[in-house]
């Protein structure tokens, strides 16, 4: 099986041994540490995923709007 992902998620990085050695090291709870990373996960732009991709090139293709409209 092949990772198709480098980075980890929230709950990967709460669970992440090394991070949390780092944490107690730095005197910063887990908490905190994860509302830090919720409200960085907020305000980042969505990662264009294989899905959007292809509906943004049949959309160009199409010349209609990338994001498509349900309701």
């Amino acid at each position: 099986m092949r990772k198709t992902r480098d980075d980890l998620t929230i709950s990967e990085a709460l669970r992440d041994p090394l991070i949390a050695m780092v944490l107690r090291a730095d005197g910063v709870k887990l908490e905190d540490f994860k509302q830090l990373l919720e409200t960085a996960a907020g305000k980042r732009e969505p990662r264009p995923t294989s899905v959007g991709n292809m509906i943004g090139a049949l959309a160009s293709r199409a010349n209609l709007p990338a994001m498509p409209c349900f309701g």
